[in-house]
């Protein structure tokens, strides 16, 4: 797996046969039971290092195909793992039934029956199958508050990141989007309340040590602290988001490099860091797994986007829809950018 993950981020071609292994052990004892069930979507619930790498990218040798290309794909922690069985919220998007093949962490109910989860290498690895209808397209706005490159200056410059908000802004002209010195902390604080979609296009560092944006870091001083977020004026602790209070907010998408990159040894970063946006109250999380391409991300992005705005889709399959756009090109370009939580 950590091979597996080391040509996923690098590149490397030959990831075609690591992939299929994968999918062999992960996916094909319980293939069948899926297709028969006939679901809309999965849901994976992973720990250790089965959480480090995209499972969009096992490709079933037989037919030839990604996963991604069968079932749109999404990701749960224990809190949004719960919130999907509480009562449905007054929200339009936020109305379906939930069938599952199996549930972790003591989660009962709805019918469920605990039929497959199971260990490889020390790791549980739980699927879960859900069934949905899609809904009408939403009739108010989408009220984006979106931040983008804050510091235009290397190491820390993100000129892609701009085509990203300025997409936005096309779909959405009643989006607020502030770059540069504009978008600093004291504006996120105030607006991200306000607003169902919170896109921030900056970099993060969730290493334990900090990050280093350079080729090498003199003194060795890392250019961010461990666990924030950059804004204009100053890096943001992760740990402080919790109590911004996003009860309105469908999606938090953060977009720049190393967002959801693991700082532990068991993978345990990318899912503490989604609990916490989830305790502030956001639905979910958009986050990268490993160092992006620029512009391959804007493009995912804006299709994902325009798929929710024009097209009425759910998150999930916008994602899905979003990233088959891009998968003639290496799982690289399109396969870090994952949805951790309330798929609707």
């Amino acid at each position: 797996m950590t091979e597996y993950r080391q040509m996923l981020q690098s590149g490397d071609s030959r990831y075609r046969r690591l992939s299929a292994t994968l999918y062999d052990h992960l996916i094909r004892p319980v293939a069948a039971e899926i297709e028969a069930l006939n679901p809309q979507q999965l849901a994976i619930i992973a720990t250790g290092s089965l959480r480090q790498f995209p499972f969009e990218t096992l490709r079933d040798s037989e037919k030839d195909q990604f996963l991604l290309q069968q079932y749109p794909i999404h990701y749960l922690t224990r809190l949004s793992s719960r919130s999907l069985l509480a009562s449905p919220s007054p929200s339009p998007f936020l109305n379906f039934p939930l069938w599952t093949l199996s549930l972790l962490l003591g989660i009962i109910g709805m019918g469920a029956t605990v039929k497959h989860h199971w260990k490889l290498g020390g790791t549980l690895l739980t699927l879960a199958l859900v069934s949905t209808t899609f809904l009408p397209r939403f009739s108010g706005g989408y009220g984006v508050l979106g931040f983008a490159n804050p510091k235009p200056q290397d190491p820390f410059n993100l000129p892609g990141t701009e085509a990203e908000v300025d997409a936005l802004l096309r779909l959405a002209p009643e989006s607020e989007i502030y770059r540069h010195h504009q978008a600093t902390l004291e504006v996120f604080k105030r607006q991200s309340s306000r607003h169902r979609y919170l896109h921030l296009a900056t970099h993060g560092c969730f290493q334990q040590l900090g990050c280093c944006l350079q080729e090498t870091c003199p003194d060795y001083q890392p250019d961010m602290k461990a666990n924030t977020l950059l804004f204009a004026d100053g890096e943001y602790p992760l740990a402080d988001a919790a109590l911004l209070g996003l009860q309105d907010t469908q999606l938090v998408a953060l977009t720049a490099c190393q967002t959801a990159l693991q700082t532990n040894l068991d993978g345990d970063a990318i899912m503490g860091m989604a609990y916490i946006w989830e305790r502030a109250g956001a639905r979910a999380l958009m986050a990268t797994l490993w160092n992006v391409d620029d512009a391959a991300t804007a493009a995912v992005t804006t299709e994902f986007y325009r798929l929710i705005m024009e097209e009425g889709l759910s998150k999930v399959e916008a994602l899905r829809q979003a990233k088959l756009s891009q998968s003639h090109r290496h799982p690289f370009f399109w396969s870090p950018l994952v949805l951790i939580g309330d798929p609707r």
